[in-house]
């Protein structure tokens, strides 16, 4: 007898008989459009409702266990055609989070540890070349004692000079490309090296650019009464996936990133506050969980790009197989 998978709001079940899944139909869980089921004799899987047999106004076939071609999956979707489930995104970035620890952990100890010694290389050039006042840094400079981990931490929230806030945000939108790679491919089911963390140098000027643009848009809209802002931060925030997927101009990718979300920002904007219910219950985990936080809320942001991109398949497996549905 021959198995069925299926799956809703992101989560994929089975197996179960035919029967069953007929069943699980007439209860009205599946959903004929939006709702994908799966079976060993199929190349792909195929939304309930294309499934002979499956729902009660479709013909029954002489034998239920066969099925039609399955249709071409993973292509481009129209904007706005499929829905982001905000959960199913959540839960979708907890999934990959767990499943890529070691991954995730690697490229967070590398990015703490490059960031921490260009924000200390940073102090450092504004002691030397007195550029602000740095008292802790002259001391350790001076020879005259060694500073503790706690100076040197304070040491970093003193005033900064203007061309250390300068560098420190371009290393910042620097390493943020090589994340949006990594979370890419994370998502899309392809390798991973940390390499990909420095890959961003081709693609700098223009997110330096559209940055600029998209932190001034937002905070004159949330200036105007906060909504606008809210409304300009959904509208457009995919414009840095869209320069390092697609590639895209700087004007490009705000109108990728307006068309994208047609239909979806309600849902972006659900996305946004399960994040900050999420944040919270990390800090309250000793603090300790925000660090595992943090992975999970950027790649389920990533799902949501690709979901808006290529339907809800996007938080699904090959079937049989912890392989996500875009890996090639």
């Amino acid at each position: 007898m021959i198995q069925w998978y299926y799956a809703c709001g992101g989560q994929q079940i089975g197996p179960v008989s035919f029967e069953q899944l007929v069943e699980i139909a007439s209860r009205g869980e599946l959903n004929p459009s939006k709702d994908l089921v799966w079976n060993a004799s199929m190349k792909d899987w195929l939304p309930a409702g294309q499934v002979p047999g499956l729902f009660s106004n479709v013909v029954v076939p002489s034998d239920p266990n066969t099925t039609p071609h399955a249709a071409e999956i993973l292509t481009e979707i129209n904007p706005g055609s499929d829905r982001v489930d905000a959960v199913a995104c959540l839960k979708r970035g907890f999934a990959l989070t767990t499943r890529n620890i070691g991954t995730v952990i690697l490229v967070m100890l590398t990015y703490i540890a490059v960031t921490a010694m260009v924000n200390l290389s940073l102090v450092w050039m504004d002691s030397t070349l007195s550029l602000v006042k740095n008292d802790t840094i002259e001391t350790v400079a001076g020879g005259s004692q060694t500073a503790t981990s706690s100076q040197i931490m304070a040491s970093f929230q003193q005033n900064n000079s203007v061309p250390h806030q300068f560098i420190r945000q371009i290393i910042a939108l620097f390493l943020s490309i090589g994340l949006t790679r990594i979370g890419l491919n994370l998502v899309s089911g392809k390798p991973v090296t940390i390499g990909m963390l420095f890959s961003g140098a081709g693609k700098l000027l223009p997110v330096i650019a559209s940055s600029l643009i998209y932190i001034t848009a937002v905070t004159i809209g949330l200036l105007l009464l906060v909504i606008p802002g809210i409304y300009i931060a959904l509208r457009y925030g995919q414009f840095l996936f869209a320069i390092v997927d697609r590639d895209m101009g700087i004007i490009e990718s705000f109108r990728y990133s307006s068309s994208l979300t047609i239909n979806n920002r309600t849902s972006l904007f659900t996305l946004m506050l399960l994040y900050v219910a999420v944040c919270i219950a990390g800090i309250l985990a000793f603090c300790v969980g925000i660090f595992f936080v943090i992975p999970v809320i950027f790649l389920s942001s990533t799902v949501a790009y690709r979901w808006m991109q290529y339907g809800r398949k996007v938080t699904m497996d090959k079937p049989g197989t912890i392989i996500p549905m875009l890996a090639d």
